[in-house]
């Protein structure tokens, strides 16, 4: 019986090689299987037979009644119903189910005439029709599933094999033999995952966290080495360990830096002996036979490399397609991938969202002064860079936060920030016009790895040194450009934006009309300032003269090389260097800011003016004496004798008592959740030394219901409305 049945099916397989090459319905839908050329892109011969695939499935009563069909891709395997547009994406990005020659679950039959299918593709009709479409979604599948099992035997059986794995590509593959030798247990018969590389890199890290000098990591290394069994492997002196782990490092450069960051000497420049704009040497007078030592360094790590290990990796690899397989809820963002920005870039560049692998980037960058609060003035600048194809849970983590770019100190790179990512930006441009075969380990395949700049995230005084638009004065604001409603205060002697958003309501809106809660006598008519396209910034740019940072020198902006009209008619400082990628101008949103600065500023704000803390409180004389050439507030005017009004939104001193008492003694989080807020309160007085997060936590769970018995109902709701 087994015998005859193996005879059985060696004869179906020799038929299904037979019919391959004459014409049958398997040559026809080979395009099927055609997904991706050696670059990774998806063909023009898949994209034309898909039309007529989704041709077909659309003519299915149960799509037409419905809306939905199955969805045939690799992953859903016709188990799973979808909107059109659902089935669409995900054959694009993960293509057909294997051996889905005939498309039983869309409409065809499955008694076909061989020697009637067409080159066209077209589909195959069924001879006698099979009334087996219900109008319940349910009931048509428990149905359908009868013929499924026939027709995936058949089907199965075919000619067409399964993607076999590949053999990782020669860099790859050289990783994996490095790691799998410096990954030998460390004696015979120890616990698993006790290895050479892991003691190695166990102890690097500690000599990292408690800065350990090198005898003390010598001395450890020969106490291993002694105490452990004979015949273990164990590195003898950091010499060792050096070696062991750097060989499975990622690269790094050292690039000399200009003393004033006029340039880099780095490219064309890299031999060069002084400064091509002030002239200053490059390197420290020294005596003979000394190594020469530069002014200034900074460090490059290169993405590359560090991009193709998240493929090599089995714990981040599958994970690189999340952004494109997860299932959005509409109307909820919870990764950027759901956002307007990123679906607009794809739609504009279709050919790099084809290939689901491909790499979106994040950078961010703020300065820090590593001495902390020592006095000493010291501020450097790192640059990382975040890929955002991974969930939201692993994309903040720490191990995958690229540091790419350590800008030294002591000074401020101020607007010379572009002379330091020049070797970024070129990387960058070639992952985007090239890219670099990588081997993913989750499929077992090789592929042509691209990556781009989405956006770049930092406090509002970054935001100026990365845009090269200046974020001060009266022409701070980027979206308005030079179409600012904002004025000078006479008295304060700085730039209010009080009463600029009213052009952002709808025309019709009461708030336009009103004269008395905002700016006295001022009717809004005006409308909102028109939204600038890429394209429209950039010759924006080019008309006013902004010039590259890299071509003139880092720190040609002085008053006298500004652009015509600057600060007048626009605040653009510089044409900034991330123009030079491809693809910068089709950006929906180039550059955000990020909450945590904005919400720590807000709540300081807020509450040192409930607190009335002297120097910190917005309430003060100079703004009172503003006041009344901006609205209708005669309760907060100064008095003819000089005295102040007791304004409604200040706490009383039985109010902030009973506040700080609540926050020291009552308020409880979960461990690790918050700072321990006790600890913030000085009593009587105020909040001190609260963290961006403490903030962020007091905003959201603790500012919507603190106040609604120490203030007035109106204020109350005024502070808790402007949370929603």
């Amino acid at each position: 019986m087994f015998e005859h049945h193996f005879k059985h099916t060696n004869n179906k397989k020799r038929e299904r090689k037979k019919m391959a090459g004459s014409g049958t319905i398997y040559e026809l839908r080979k395009w099927m299987y055609m997904h991706r050329d050696a670059n990774g892109r998806v063909t023009k011969e898949y994209l034309a037979g898909l039309e007529t695939f989704m041709h077909q499935a659309d003519s299915t009563p149960l799509a037409q009644e419905s809306g939905k069909m199955f969805c045939p891709c690799r992953k859903c395997n016709n188990s799973k119903l979808a909107n059109r547009e659902n089935v669409w994406k995900h054959l694009i990005n993960r293509g057909f189910t294997p051996n889905y020659y005939i498309w039983f679950q869309h409409g065809e039959g499955f008694n076909y005439d061989q020697n009637e299918a067409s080159s066209s593709n077209s589909n195959f009709q069924e001879k006698e029709p099979v009334d087996h479409h219900l109008h319940n979604e349910h009931s048509y599948h428990q149905e359908e599933m009868v013929d499924y099992d026939r027709v995936h035997d058949m089907v199965a059986d075919a000619f067409v094999a399964h993607d076999e794995d590949e053999e990782p590509n020669i860099d790859a593959k050289k990783f994996y033999e490095m790691l799998n030798a410096a990954n030998q247990p460390l004696y015979s018969g120890c616990r698993e995952g006790l290895s050479k590389l892991s003691l190695a890199a166990r102890m690097m890290n500690i000599k990292t966290d408690h800065n350990l000098p090198e005898s003390c990591m010598n001395e450890w290394a020969d106490l291993f080495k002694e105490y452990l069994p004979e015949d273990n492997v164990s590195a003898d002196s950091y010499y060792e360990i050096q070696k062991l782990v750097y060989s499975l490092g990622l690269p790094s450069e050292m690039i000399d830096v200009c003393i004033d960051n006029c340039m880099i000497y780095w490219g064309d420049d890299e031999k060069l002996e002084e400064c091509r704009f002030c002239k200053k040497p490059r390197f420290k007078p020294q005596g003979r036979g000394r190594n020469r030592v530069p002014y200034q360094r900074m460090w490059y790590l290169p993405i590359t490399d560090r991009l193709k290990r998240l493929y090599q990796s089995e714990q981040t690899a599958g994970k690189m397609r999340w952004h494109a397989e997860h299932t959005q809820t509409d109307g909820e963002m919870t990764h950027p991938s759901d956002a307007r920005a990123w679906k607009h870039f794809n739609k504009v560049h279709p050919d790099f969202a084809s290939n689901i692998r491909n790499v979106y980037l994040g950078l961010c960058t703020d300065g820090f002064s590593p001495f902390g609060m020592s006095g000493r003035q010291y501020s450097l600048w790192p640059v990382f860079l975040t890929p955002y194809n991974l969930p939201p849970e692993m994309c903040m983590q720490r191990e995958l936060l690229f540091l790419t770019i350590l800008i030294p100190g002591p000074n401020h790179p101020k607007r010379s920030l572009d002379v330091f990512l020049q070797p970024l930006i070129k990387e960058l441009k070639d992952l985007w016009s090239t890219g670099v075969r990588t081997y993913d380990c989750s499929t077992k395949t090789n592929f042509t790895m691209r990556a781009m700049l989405l956006w770049t995230i930092s406090d509002f005084p970054a935001y100026g040194m990365l845009s090269g638009w200046t974020t001060h004065g009266r022409l701070a604001c980027p979206y308005c450009n030079g179409t600012t409603d904002a004025f000078q205060l006479k008295n304060g002697r700085k730039t209010s934006w009080f009463d600029c958003h009213r052009r952002f309501l709808p025309i019709g809106h009461p708030y336009r009309r009103n004269k008395n809660l905002f700016r006295h006598k001022r009717v809004v008519r005006d409308t909102p300032p028109p939204y600038l396209t890429g394209e429209q910034i950039e010759a924006q740019i080019d008309y006013y003269g902004a010039n590259e940072t890299v071509r003139w020198g880092g720190n040609w902006h002085v008053p006298r090389n500004m652009p015509d009209s600057y600060g007048v008619h626009h605040n653009w400082h510089k044409k900034s260097i991330f123009w030079e990628l491809p693809y910068w101008k089709d950006l929906l949103l180039r550059h955000n800011l990020d909450v945590m600065h904005i919400e720590k500023n807000f709540f300081e704000n807020i509450m040192n003016t409930l607190l009335n803390v002297p120097g910190k409180t917005k309430d003060n004389k100079k703004s009172r004496m503003d006041l009344p050439d901006i609205c209708s507030r005669s309760e907060l005017h100064i008095k003819s004798n000089g005295n102040v009004h007791v304004p409604i939104f200040r706490l009383s001193s039985e109010a902030k008592t009973t506040l700080f008492d609540w926050v020291a003694s009552e308020v409880k989080f979960p461990d690790g959740y918050v700072s321990n807020l006790s600890r913030c309160v000085e009593r009587g007085q105020k909040f001190s030394g609260m963290k961006s997060h403490d903030c962020h936590v007091f905003m959201q769970r603790l500012l919507p219901f603190a106040f609604a018995e120490l203030l007035p109902t109106n204020v109350h709701e005024a502070l808790a409305g402007s949370l929603q």
